[in-house]
């Protein structure tokens, strides 16, 4: 069987949980039933390194064990730390090609035997070469889609957020002058109810004042009509 193009090429960034990285290279194998795994080296600036492995539409990064950490293996399961991961398959990796720096890790055999574990805590890898004494340990962390972004996908979700970004400056432009019009409303509303209590206020006054005058005038008229009254006698 052929190999497959990869998703990812050599030299391409990729950006993985936020972490931007390097494809350094990569190896495939054929799994049978037309399964291929392909697994990539990715590095960071510093040189450090991670193992994405691809198989069909999922991802998942390897975690090598070192040999003086690696897993104790007993019969048909192997224990990491207390933890027992039981076997539940053993697969047959036939190698398809390598290109770039593909991860020092994976071994690059004619064929690989790569027996699945299971266990509470996840899933294991033990892997050998027939006829070699080297086994390989790999701890599986699945990657979730909206961790693993391309360089152009990575583009493009920034171009969204930045989208989005100036959108919500916009809205809180807008909220903000609405706040900043709300006291001057609220003191024009203020200033037409004061008017509104003074013209009360005067109005009253003035009628006060009419009704204080007409009862003067009365008297005097009173006041007059006695004193002429008096006058006559």
């Amino acid at each position: 069987m052929a190999a497959v193009p990869p998703k990812f090429q050599v030299e391409e960034e990729v950006s993985l949980a936020g972490r931007m990285l390097r494809i350094a290279g990569l190896v495939q194998y054929d799994l049978g039933d037309d399964n291929v795994v392909t697994r990539y080296s990715l590095v960071d600036p510093t040189g450090a390194a991670v193992i994405l492995q691809q198989e069909g539409g999922n991802f998942s990064m390897l975690r090598p064990f070192p040999p003086a950490a690696a897993p104790t293996a007993e019969g048909s399961s192997v224990s990491v730390m207390g933890e027992k991961y039981n076997l539940a398959g053993v697969r047959k990796m036939k190698m398809l090609g390598a290109s770039g720096k593909p991860p020092a890790e994976s071994p690059q055999a004619p064929l690989t035997l790569s027996g699945v574990f299971e266990g509470k805590m996840g899933r294991l890898l033990r892997e050998m070469v027939p006829g070699a004494k080297a086994q390989s340990y790999f701890l599986v962390k699945p990657v979730q889609k909206d961790e693993l972004l391309s360089g152009q996908e990575l583009a493009h979700k920034q171009d969204q957020d930045r989208v989005a970004a100036q959108a919500m400056a916009q809205v809180q432009e807008v909220e903000d002058a609405e706040e900043e019009e709300k006291p001057f409303a609220k003191f024009a509303s203020w200033a037409v109810s004061l008017v509104v209590i003074f013209a009360l206020a005067w109005a009253c006054s003035g009628d006060d004042d009419d009704s204080s005058s007409s009862s003067g005038g009365h008297s005097v008229r009173i006041g007059s009509g006695s004193h002429s009254h008096g006058g006559g006698k």
